[in-house]
């Protein structure tokens, strides 16, 4: 469905695999919860595809504004991580956080898989222009057979790049930024997995071939109204 407010937190990463059970616990019983306390925050979901090589969770974090992601109360909570968090956060692998602004958002439903391709701007190439070229591609994902909805954001480091006590329990992040961020849901991960190529194929006929495109199964949803 639509988005739920006009920005989001997004992340991709890996867990040790001693600490992949006490991460899913952890996520659904303490952190999303936890997460959706914080004013702003609207929805989260968690993906999983386990028959990825690399980056098989994936979180996002549906807030009202930008400003969601540096209030203070947001900001108490990164610096006084719990237990359990201290507990579960040198676990994460390969791991890439960004705050982003939403640029288009559409579609009715949340989806029970998704795809997500994050590319850079080409040289020359501002975001207005490149939304501008990627218009006709959502309109026309907007109409697959296998796609419920499609959102398109901005990378906003700016917002999400600040040091915290939280941050620095996990390893150092060394993923590729991006610029732009395409979001597609589905029905399913089968849905999801048999999308991703014409994503991948629509985006780079547009002129973004840089990008990295990856399915999920929808894991676990949880809304502000739930989370209390």
């Amino acid at each position: 469905m639509a988005l739920k407010g006009t920005a989001f937190v997004i992340m991709w990463h890996d867990i040790a695999a001693e600490a992949d059970a006490e991460y899913n616990r952890w996520h659904t019983q303490q952190h999303m919860p936890e997460r959706l306390d914080h004013p702003g925050f609207l929805r989260s979901r968690r993906g999983i595809n386990r028959g990825l090589e690399r980056q098989v969770y994936f979180t996002c974090y549906e807030g009202e504004t930008p400003d969601s992601f540096v209030s203070p109360e947001y900001q108490r909570s990164l610096n006084n991580p719990t237990d359990w968090t201290r507990a579960v956060a040198p676990s994460f692998r390969n791991f890439l956080r960004m705050a982003c602004t939403v640029l288009h958002t559409g579609g009715r439903g949340v989806g029970g898989g998704l795809v997500t391709s994050r590319f850079t701007l080409p040289a020359g190439l501002n975001e207005a222009d490149a939304v501008a070229c990627l218009g006709p591609v959502i309109a026309a994902l907007e109409q697959h057979d296998l796609i419920s909805a499609v959102h398109l954001a901005g990378a906003r480091p700016g917002v999400s790049g600040g040091a915290t006590s939280e941050t620095a329990l996990r390893p150092p992040m060394h993923e590729a930024p991006f610029d732009l961020v395409l979001f597609a849901e589905t029905i399913g991960l089968p849905e999801a997995e048999a999308a991703a190529a014409a994503i991948a194929a629509a985006i780079a006929a547009a002129g973004f071939a840089d990008q990295i495109v990856q399915p999920y199964a929808v894991a676990y949803t949880l809304e502000r109204r739930d989370s209390r």
